[in-house]
């Protein structure tokens, strides 16, 4: 990684996550409405049997309703459970039961189903500070998830709010494209060269 890119990253993360901060508990809670709506359009979503996700933590894009709305459908939920070793294993989501995980970030209880579970997933949401209009994808900066979809073959799709999608955002070689972006705003799908 390069000097510039890091210091690129840490920047716009701190930037972001201060946005992030900023908003109130009634925008968050409209954004989470409005992603579980438009999530319906997504054809990757609406066939699968089962999916991957996450638990958002209190200032990201509320997942809630959206995984709701899934186990509504009866589509098996995968979310994840990170290691110190930086990996992410998979469980099947049960809305009670989840615990804070090591890190602060809400994780699932229950059977570990081990990494090899994501490959039997469809689509893979994943949480991102940004992304910008070529699928580049900005997390936190730990790499868990570039790691975990390293091999996934199946679609993955970033949810952010609509102002974190970014004309670019620094990436470097191994950071791991998404293929369409879900926010409050819609579905946006990246220009790839």
């Amino acid at each position: 990684m390069t000097a510039d890119v890091t210091c690129e990253k840490v920047q716009l993360r701190t930037s972001l996550l201060s946005q992030r901060r900023a908003r109130s508990p009634r925008d968050r809670t409209a954004a989470a409405e409005a992603i579980a709506l438009h999530a319906t359009a997504l054809p990757a979503l609406a066939r699968a049997t089962r999916v991957a996700a996450y638990l958002s933590m209190p200032t990201e894009p509320g997942t809630g309703p959206l995984l709701q709305g899934l186990l509504d459908r009866h589509v098996s939920v995968l979310l994840p459970v990170s290691h110190p070793d930086r990996s992410l294993t998979w469980v099947e989501h049960a809305p009670d039961a989840v615990r804070a995980g090591p890190l602060g970030v809400p994780e699932p209880v229950g059977q570990d189903l081990g990494p090899d579970a994501l490959a039997g997933c469809g689509i893979a949401l994943v949480p991102a500070l940004a992304v910008d209009h070529a699928g580049n994808r900005l997390g936190r900066g730990a790499g868990y998830y570039d790691r975990a979809l390293a091999r996934f073959d199946g679609v993955v799709c970033a949810v952010v709010f609509e102002d974190e999608l970014l004309p670019r955002v620094p990436h470097e070689p191994h950071d791991r494209p998404v293929d369409l972006v879900l926010t409050p705003a819609g579905v946006f799908r990246p220009l790839r060269d």
